[in-house]
């Protein structure tokens, strides 16, 4: 044997043997991936490993489009996948570096869209749905989802005038679809039919899909007439382990203000008039309620999975102060997302559960209209003791409609704390290849718990609970408990499959819901001491029959039986049909039942016209009947209420009487809406777009209307009253107007929005018109402002035509004939105005330069008026004798008048607004910092700037009369709305 070969021999097999085990020890496959059109690096990548012994290992790509794999058996294959791009399968046996170009999919066609109770691909749509993804959402200082849609979607319209942080937004879709029930869309989370939208925090949100046309909205039935919003949440994928961090610092600060006059003006005010008191103090009283408010907010989520198993869990907190001192919130989210799969992934399993706790300083609203229109020379506290009404230390002088705001915000709270649990499993088997059924139950639980105390040293004119004050029994305290449990089951069988060139989706299924309302609350005064406010065993109140106590307990039943089918031919044709058949104990007993049908179709013009430049030009027209419900339960029946307590001999006797009528008629509101879209690619999908155009007839509506008494019990009644017609016209607009050239490109986007809305007919019995306001307290509770009848449009604003002032200062009017006469209450009236705008568009700019990226976003609202009430109470010198003066371009020193309302104090409330700008960077630091993937930081401006010829506070539309939440009175800008504010925001997004 020659040993040298044999020496040779066995270190060869040694290095082999050492190398092996070196590389079953660790194996490390790196890489880059790019797009193929320009070689830029893609983000998000999923990148998906397989391993020599047939085990999966998972990461995604860092914002430099690297990845880095690890396996101690070896890799074999990796499949890269991300949305807008196609599947790659490559083999990596042997290599540890590689360089992948991944080719992009058609997504405007391939995107899956949320529908009702199952996903369609965008090619397969037939109804107007428009999907927001969670990369197109506002951004800043969000405290509530609805912000991250504002502007976003055409014809939806969201809208909270002022800067109130507790405050919420009317949502419409498609302008109004009825006028006495649910104006809001529906809103589904998760599968979860009927959950609050604020039950889940903006960080969860993967993409929301909004159901604009009575075709996509009908397989909800009742609640479909005001469009459906469907939320769909992040989830855990497979293969994957991932931490991410988003957190972010917020200041905000008041941006505009009602316009008055000054210390200095209103002392000229006083010199003119001869009259009123200059206290000697010069006081900025907006100054003294605003503050520069801070707020802060923080998400941290987990999130991973293997093939069996993946999770998402997300816990949520933030602090926002509002621009009102003493007012602000807290509020802790916490969310887990875990789906399960069994029998070879033929059982899936999937749980929910959401909590949400809130506490709130509401403060007062009235202290922006008294911040306006209080003595500017007047001193925040007491110089004198007689200037000291209520021995709280403030000046305060006795007059209507007059306290002193910063006593009204810092001597009486206001407090809210919500709490609410969300609990959603299910459980889907597929029988057979295609054909599967689920099972779900779903449960909401909402608490609302309020506690507001004026002590017996506040003096508040009015705006406490009650109309009762502090100073007037001796402390004052209100308490409030709503309850709201909602529970959900449904049954579903459902069928995906394909016979030759024609694909079949089908869905049937079986819905309960079940809705229980329950409430207490309670007001007393004539404490012991202010110490004992919170104890109503020391209320003298409840001993002297003062107090207040009141209760309720409703609830409501829905059943449904729904089906639906989809036809796909050839990615060509596509039809879409569904009905609903629903019951509810909401009305009366000889209408529990409707019918809910629903048909559409499409069909792809570009396969046989193969227009150049085009990818898809889809057609598509489609109807649908959809329902709403009345505002609250028990409306068909009769109900009674406590008359009040009297004493009768020495004792405390109650009185009870009816309070609403029974209708054993009532019955369904039913929207019945036809829709025509176009859907189109073009230039390889640069450019991208849909328009509709949508006629609805609204039939049966409900409202509560006067009607005789005698021969009816109570004076009013809830009926179905007459019809309401609408329609309108959408454009939404996508360009690529640069793509990626030299690292730079720039997306633009605009939607536009018209609708007309008319009330076609009223029946008599309602009267000659419905849906007035009054312009209210002090001393205008008679005075009318708006009225809807039939032939208007809805938001119509009623009353005189200003001419002008004659020599004496007095306010002259239109008598009808053109003719000029002196302004009165028996003047010629008619329509001045509109509240409801006729056009909506919103504007969205993205830049990307290297790691750079910029985004901003215009919204505008126009042809719609807003009636000032602010000028209409105060825009008059000779209210300086005691009140601050609104002084707007159309103040005029000349006029003498008394208050009498005119279109004088109707404006033009268009406007345009830099709604949101955000500057964000991507650091380059996932091979420099161990365990971090992803870095971003990014600055953002909200309401940066306003373009408008309105003098109040903010233009922003008014859908609901604040006042008393009339939404046949849009368009009311009330004394009470909080200034118009600007915040920055700078905040990181990291991922571990």
């Amino acid at each position: 044997m020659n040993l040298k070969k044999l020496a040779k021999g066995i270190l060869c097999f040694c290095l082999a043997l050492f190398s092996t085990m070196a590389y079953a020890q660790n194996k490390e496959v790196t890489g880059k991936v790019t797009d193929s059109k320009d070689g830029s690096p893609v983000a998000g990548i999923s990148v998906l490993g397989v391993t020599t012994s047939g085990k999966k290992v998972g990461t995604a790509t860092a914002n430099d489009g690297s990845f880095k794999l690890s396996s101690t058996d070896g890799i074999s294959k990796i499949t890269f996948s991300g949305v807008g791009f196609e599947k790659q399968d490559l083999n990596v046996a042997g290599k540890s570096d590689v360089a992948v170009s991944m080719k992009s999919s058609n997504t405007a066609l391939n995107e899956v869209t949320v529908v009702g109770y199952g996903t369609l691909k965008k090619r397969e749509i037939t109804s107007a749905i428009t999907r927001v993804n969670a990369e197109q959402f506002n951004k800043g200082n969000i405290n509530d989802v609805a912000q991250l849609l504002q502007g976003k979607v055409a014809g939806l319209s969201i809208s909270r005038a002022g800067g109130d942080v507790n405050g919420g937004f009317d949502i419409r879709l498609r302008g109004l679809s009825t006028i006495g029930s649910g104006t809001s869309p529906l809103v589904v989370i998760d599968g979860q039919v009927g959950a609050d939208l604020n039950s889940v925090d903006p960080n969860d949100i993967k993409s929301i899909d909004v159901l604009k046309d009575g075709s996509s909205a009908a397989i909800y039935g009742t609640r479909g007439s005001a469009g459906v919003i469907i939320v769909t949440t992040k989830t855990g994928t497979k293969g994957t382990s991932q931490v991410t961090y988003n957190g972010s610092v917020s200041i905000e600060n008041a941006a505009r203000l009602t316009q008055h006059a000054s210390a200095s003006e209103y002392r000229s005010l006083l010199k003119t008039l001869g009259a009123g008191t200059d206290y000697g103090a010069t006081t900025d009283w907006y100054k003294e309620i605003t503050r520069t408010a801070i707020s802060h907010q923080h998400n941290l989520s987990f999130s991973g999975g293997n093939e069996h198993t993946t999770y998402n869990a997300s816990v949520n907190y933030r602090d926002a102060q509002g621009i009102a001192i003493t007012t602000g919130l807290k509020q802790l989210n916490g969310r887990l997302n875990i789906t399960h799969k069994a029998l070879n992934d033929r059982l899936v399993f999937n749980v929910e559960v959401s909590t949400t706790r809130k506490t709130a300083d509401l403060g007062f609203s009235n202290a922006f209209e008294y911040a306006t229109i209080y003595n500017p020379t007047s001193p925040v506290y007491a110089q004198k003791p007689e200037q000291d009404l209520a021995g709280g230390g403030y000046f305060e002088v006795s007059a209507t409609e007059y306290s002193n705001p910063v006593a009204l915000l810092k001597q009486n709270s206001n407090h809210q704390q919500l709490s609410r649990l969300n609990f959603a499993g299910s459980a889907e088997y597929e029988i057979v290849k295609g054909l599967k059924f689920l099972t779900r139950y779903a449960q909401q639980q909402t608490s609302t718990y309020l506690t507001a105390y004026s002590p017996s040293t506040a003096f508040i004119d009015r705006g406490f609970y009650n109309g009762v004050t502090g100073v007037g029994r001796h402390g004052y305290s209100f308490k409030r408990d709503d309850e709201a449990t909602t529970q959900l089951y449904e049954n579903t069988l459902s069928y995906n499959g394909k016979i030759s060139n024609l694909e079949v989706a089908a869905v049937a299924g079986y819905s309960y819901q079940d809705f229980i309302y329950q409430g207490f609350n309670a007001g007393a005064g004539n404490f012991i001491t202010d110490l004992s406010g919170q104890d109503f065993s020391t209320a003298q109140d409840i001993q002297n029959g003062l107090a207040t106590i009141n209760s309720y307990k409703n609830g409501n039943r829905l059943v449904a039986f729904f089906g639906r089918v989809n036809l796909n031919y050839n990615n060509f044709a596509f039809l879409s049909a569904s009905l609903r058949r629903e019951g509810s104990t909401e009305f009366g007993p000889n209408n529990k039942w409707g019918y809910f049908p629903a048909v559409s179709a499409g069909v792809d013009l570009n396969k046989f016209l193969n227009l150049p430049g085009f990818n898809t030009l889809k057609l598509r027209g489609s109807y649908g009947v959809t329902g709403a419900l009345p505002p609250s339960p028990g409306l068909a029946a009769i109900t009674y209420t406590s008359g009040g307590n009297y004493l009768i001999n020495g004792n405390w006797i109650s009185t009870f009487g009816p309070n609403q009528n029974d209708n054993p008629d009532l019955r369904w509101e039913k929207k019945a809406e036809t829709d025509i879209g176009l859907d189109f690619a073009a230039f390889n999908n640069r450019l991208s777009g849909t328009v509709d155009y949508y006629k609805r007839k609204t039939s049966d509506l409900i409202f509560n209307v006067e009607v005789p008494a005698p021969p009816a019990l109570f004076h009013r009644a809830w009926k179905n009253i007459g019809d309401m017609t609408g329609n309108g016209i959408e454009v939404a607009l996508n360009y690529e107007v640069i793509r990626k050239t030299n690292k730079f490109n720039w997306t633009t986007g605009v939607n536009f929005a018209h609708n007309h809305v008319v009330l076609t007919r009223l029946d008599p019995s309602a009267g000659s018109y419905i849906g007035e306001t009054n312009l209210g307290s002090p001393g205008q509770e008679a005075t009318q402002i708006t009225r809807t009848y039939a032939g208007a449009e809805i938001g119509a604003f009623y009353n005189q035509i200003y001419r002008g002032l004659d020599a004496n200062g007095k306010i002259l009017a239109d008598d009808g004939t053109g003719k000029t006469v002196a302004a009165s209450t028996g003047t010629y009236k008619t329509v001045i105005g509109h509240g409801l705008p006729k056009f909506e568009m919103g504007w969205t700019n993205t830049f990307n330069y290297g790691n750079f990226d910029l985004n901003f976003f215009l919204r505008g609202s126009f042809g719609f008026d807003l009636i000032n009430t602010n000028r209409a109470f105060y825009e008059n010198p000779s209210v300086a004798a005691l009140y601050n003066v609104v002084k707007t371009k159309y103040f005029n020193p000349n006029l003498k008048d008394a208050q009498i309302f005119t279109s004088l104090y109707v404006e033009k409330g268009d406007f345009v607004k830099l709604d949101n700008a955000t500057l964000g960077y991507n650091f380059n630091i996932a091979k420099k910092a161990n365990g971090v993937k992803s870095f971003r930081a990014f600055l953002t401006g909200h309401n940066l700037f306003t373009i408008t010829g309105y003098t109040g506070a903010d233009p922003e539309v008014r859908y609901t009369d604040n006042l008393n939440g009339n939404i046949l009175a849009p368009g009311i800008d009330r004394r009470s709305t909080w200034v118009l504010t600007r915040s920055f925001t700078v905040g990181v997004n990291i991922g571990l």
